[in-house]
């Protein structure tokens, strides 16, 4: 009876099947064709930017947005502002027909030795050293640069540059300075 089968493991004696033995519990339930997986799996990662996007939904409306300040009120008074407009210090460089004149505060001056002995009269205890300079097209940008550098070093710090557009914007040109 060589075909007789095991009553208990229901093979065949003598068969050429070999059985395979499982060394280690993992091993069994590992299929044959096992193959390495290098997929990361972000379905974690999603819970966790959920849970934090809802947070920050919830939080957000919470927040502070701003800061609470007390602005000034502006004075009744118009005078001041008019007087602050007044300090303003305007170079004026214009042609004519003797050639290029030179005002301050709508005043002429004669020449450029004068003109750097008024502005250290002006700025000598003005904390604010701005002066603006207005100039005709038709001056030369020599004369301009020359009336500025005297400006400098009469102790001017910042020199505003006013055009005809702005000129024509005022309302008045300052007329006070000293």
């Amino acid at each position: 009876m060589a075909n007789a089968k095991d009553s208990k493991s229901g093979k065949e004696k003598g068969s050429t099947r070999h059985r395979r033995w499982i060394v280690h519990s993992h091993e069994a339930t590992r299929p044959e064709h096992m193959e390495s997986k290098s997929d990361i799996n972000i379905t974690p990662l999603i819970d966790v930017m959920l849970v934090l996007l809802i947070i920050f939904m919830v939080v957000t409306p919470l927040a502070q947005r701003g800061l609470d300040i007390a602005l000034p009120q502006p004075s009744p008074d118009t005078p001041q502002q008019k007087q602050q407009q007044s300090t303003q210090v305007v170079l004026n460089l214009e042609e004519s027909q003797a050639g290029p004149v030179i005002s301050l505060n709508k005043s002429p001056v004669a020449s450029l030795e004068e003109l750097d002995q008024r502005l250290k009269d002006i700025f000598q205890t003005r904390s604010d050293k701005t002066i603006f300079v207005k100039a005709s097209g038709k001056i030369l940008y020599g004369k301009v640069v020359e009336a500025m550098d005297v400006a400098r070093g009469a102790g001017v710090e910042r020199i505003g540059i006013i055009s005809e557009e702005m000129a024509g914007e005022a309302p008045s040109a300052p007329t006070a300075g000293q």
